[in-house]
């Protein structure tokens, strides 16, 4: 008559819920990083001749503007193809739209992308976020087919 051990088979049958128990204490202690400062992001745009001039690329970010101070917003934009930048959201109590302006390309084909530059004035202190949309205006706001946006902290 042979006889085998019943513990080392009932012992097999806790491996996997301590592998379990291991790998949640891993994955747990791993995925809370406490203690780390937040990635701080540079204001937004850069100043030129006196104006703070943000691009495509500043899109979701934020930058300080004192009143008195302009903004010159410029964006890529093709206008033969229908589709053109427009002032989506504003408030024009603190933020003034001086003016707007389309600059053609100096070089490459007929149809080729330009430049579309809005000009602001800070008018007084306050917070706003200047929203703009790509879109063909006559066919409303089912045709945008982008949206940028920068937050204006403008101080006295």
């Amino acid at each position: 008559m042979a006889f085998a051990p019943e513990y080392p088979i009932r012992c097999l049958r806790f491996i996997p819920m301590a592998i379990l128990a291991i790998l949640v204490t891993v994955f747990t202690g791993c995925a809370s990083k406490q203690g780390h400062e937040p990635v701080s992001v540079p204001p937004a745009g850069i100043r030129e001749n006196g104006m703070l001039v943000v691009t495509h690329t500043d899109n979701n970010r934020t930058a300080e503007l004192r009143v008195g101070e302009r903004l010159a917003v410029k964006l890529p934009e093709n206008p033969s193809t229908g589709y053109a930048w427009a002032i989506d959201e504003s408030d024009s109590r603190l933020l003034a739209l001086d003016s707007t302006a389309y600059d053609a390309p100096t070089e490459g084909s007929i149809g080729a992308r330009g430049r579309r530059v809005f000009t602001f004035s800070a008018r007084q202190a306050g917070d706003v976020v200047l929203k703009l949309k790509y879109w063909r205006f006559w066919d409303g706001d089912a045709s945008v087919t982008e949206r940028y946006q920068v937050t204006l902290k403008l101080v006295p």
